[in-house]
């Protein structure tokens, strides 16, 4: 009994093990079937864009794909200089930063392709306003063979080249075609403020205008109700004075003794005499 529990108890770890390689088996072709490779030759690796394109890009100039079915592939960076698409399945594909100058899309199915920085427009262009309204953007896609522009948009409004864009970051979305689908490519416009454009801010306080030639004269105003009373005072002491004087320079009357007839004689003195002592 204990001699079969033994051999029982070996069996186990050795079930574990085989039914862990059996998944093993099933589980790795499964995973390679994942990462699926159009194209593996030298240098020029093409893979889905779920994958990541290749590190350094796939060099992959001059290099014959036509009728080749590659849709979502990934060309980021990739140099397809001269390259031959004619005719592939390119949909969903994305060429963002890669380099096609010369290769050919003649009847290629480029529906939702991304053409983003890959040479027919320029990922960013910068400017620098020229006013306050901003500065006009002049640009002109340069498409390789089997593609055609179309219109570029900013939410679905259609922009011309030269159209003034604002100071700050804008966008828009440009369309190309093959005979077989559309694809796109963003561009971000960066219009940058100008300097000597920019108005000075307005001061909180400024200073009061000054006539030109004229100094500015620091004595205090005319207080003309203080010069009036003042003036008014000096009316009333100087009438007071004046009466004073007046009542200073009269002298009382000299009685005179009776001349026969018995009668007063009040004598006023004169101004230039002295005055005379009563009786003299």
């Amino acid at each position: 009994m204990a001699r079969r529990f033994a051999i029982q108890r070996g069996r186990i770890p050795m079930i574990v093990a085989v039914t862990l390689g059996t998944l093993a088996l099933v589980t790795a072709p499964a995973t390679a079937a994942n990462a699926e490779v159009f194209y593996d030759e030298g240098g020029c690796v093409v893979q889905q864009v779920t994958d990541g394109a290749p590190a350094g890009g796939s060099q992959c100039a001059g290099v014959d794909f036509g009728g080749t079915s590659m849709g979502q592939a990934a060309f980021m960076g990739a140099n397809l200089a001269g390259a031959n698409l004619s005719g592939s399945k390119l949909q969903a594909a994305n060429f963002t930063g890669a380099n096609i100058e010369g290769a050919n899309f003649t009847d290629a199915q480029v529906d939702g392709a991304d053409f983003t920085d890959a040479g027919i427009l320029p990922g960013t262009i910068t400017a620098e306003a020229t006013d306050a309204n901003g500065a006009p953007i002049n640009f002109a896609p340069v498409v390789p063979a089997g593609l055609t522009a179309g219109d570029c948009m900013i939410v679905d409004v259609p922009v011309a080249s030269g159209t003034v864009f604002p100071i700050g970051d804008s966008g828009m979305v440009c369309k190309f075609s093959s005979s077989n689908g559309t694809a796109i490519a963003v561009v971000k416009i960066q219009v940058t403020p100008h300097p000597e454009a920019t108005e000075a801010p307005t001061p909180l306080f400024t200073d009061e205008p000054t006539t030109t030639g004229t100094t500015a004269s620091t004595r205090q105003p005319t207080d003309w109700g203080l010069v009036a009373a003042a003036g008014g005072g000096a009316v009333v002491v100087l009438a007071l004075g004046v009466a004073a004087m007046v009542i200073s320079r009269r002298r009382p009357a000299i009685v005179a003794g009776e001349d026969g007839a018995g009668e007063e004689s009040a004598v006023e003195p004169d101004d230039d005499e002295e005055p005379k002592a009563p009786g003299a």
